[in-house]
């Protein structure tokens, strides 16, 4: 199935421009990306219906996605550990939204230490993304401490106790995921934008 899609879809986009061998190998792995995330998306949608939690699911991807975007982070090294983290992060912590309250002085906690992670280590790359630029680095950094602060303005603003969870998950989620420490216990290398320049 994906095959397929990847193939009809550079067949597609071959007809109206050229492609060379490069060209067709960059096409391949955004579409190979573009597949993964069709299909985890549709599998983490449809298990959220099952579960009923569709609206904190929705609501999850959209504060999580607006975060992760900025302050990248840690990436899981096969399929497999991919769709655990997915599900976890997508499915699993939904039921913990809809059914538990985060007590004051732990929310304000997390809203800290969440602006301090992004402060010291955002942007976290990968070995397989390094950030080489160091001005695409700082635009990063300041865009996740600013997503922080608004994300806190709105915990602090509203009353109601899902979009208030949710917004401490992400930033939880995050902090986690971009923490030195996390890159080590999986023995994936941290700030890959220095190693690459070594290597250039």
């Amino acid at each position: 199935m994906k095959e397929k899609f990847i193939d009809s879809s550079i067949t597609f986009i071959s007809k109206y421009q050229e492609c060379d061998d490069l060209k067709i190998k960059r096409l391949k792995y955004g579409l190979e990306g573009i597949y993964s995330l069709i299909v985890k998306i549709s599998a983490v949608i449809l298990i959220s219906i099952i579960t009923k939690t569709l609206y904190e699911t929705l609501l999850l991807i959209l504060f999580y996605a607006g975060i992760r975007t900025f302050s990248f982070g840690w990436h899981a090294k096969s399929n497999l550990a991919c769709w655990i983290t997915t599900i976890v992060i997508y499915n699993i912590i939904p039921l913990l939204i809809s059914n538990y309250l985060i007590h004051s002085y732990i929310a304000y906690t997390i809203l800290g230490v969440s602006l301090i992670s992004m402060i010291l280590w955002a942007p976290a790359d990968t070995p397989k993304r390094p950030l080489i630029h160091k001005e695409q680095r700082l635009k990063a950094k300041v865009i996740s401490i600013i997503i922080v602060i608004i994300y806190s303005i709105i915990y602090l603003s509203i009353n109601v106790t899902n979009i208030k969870n949710i917004i401490l998950y992400s930033l939880l989620i995050q902090t986690i995921l971009i923490n030195p420490l996390s890159y080590k216990l999986t023995n994936t290398r941290f700030n890959n934008y220095k190693y690459y320049k070594k290597k250039h």
